[in-house]
């Protein structure tokens, strides 16, 4: 039996599930987290789907260039650790990809909430409207 087409069989799959758990945990809950930071339900929403989006294709890029540059197995322990070392790269990616996401909005968040402290107070919608007098 060729040991490259076991691998396959097992890695698509495997890189599958871990492209389809990752991406959706943090749309999901990245959804919740981006409300408390912009509180604008349109520009979270695009930036979360985008964010989907990217997760999706930086998972099918790094499939293809792993299956383009797989070397031969020719061992059942050469199989293991081939896939072990290809599924915990792509781990590791998408775990530095997602904390510099969450760095980037973090400072992103720290400086809009300064410029709106800076900022003399403006009226928001549904905000009661208190005239001016000049009774004094």
């Amino acid at each position: 039996m060729n040991l490259n087409l076991l691998s396959y069989a097992l890695f698509f799959p495997a890189m599958v599930y871990i492209a389809y758990r990752v991406a959706w945990l943090c749309h999901r809950n990245g959804a919740i987290w981006l409300m408390r930071i912009f509180d604008d339900e349109r520009f979270v929403r695009a930036v979360n789907d985008i964010l989907l989006v990217g997760c999706w294709t930086v998972n099918i890029g790094y499939v293809a260039l792993v299956v383009s540059t797989w070397d031969a197995i020719v061992s059942v322990p050469q199989m293991l650790g081939v896939l072990s070392e290809r599924i915990a790269l792509i781990l590791f990616t998408l775990a530095g990809l997602h904390y510099m996401n969450i760095t980037v909005l973090f400072i992103w968040s720290r400086i809009a909430r300064r410029a709106r402290d800076l900022a003399p107070h403006q009226p928001r919608k549904g905000d009661a409207c208190i005239a001016p007098t000049d009774n004094l």
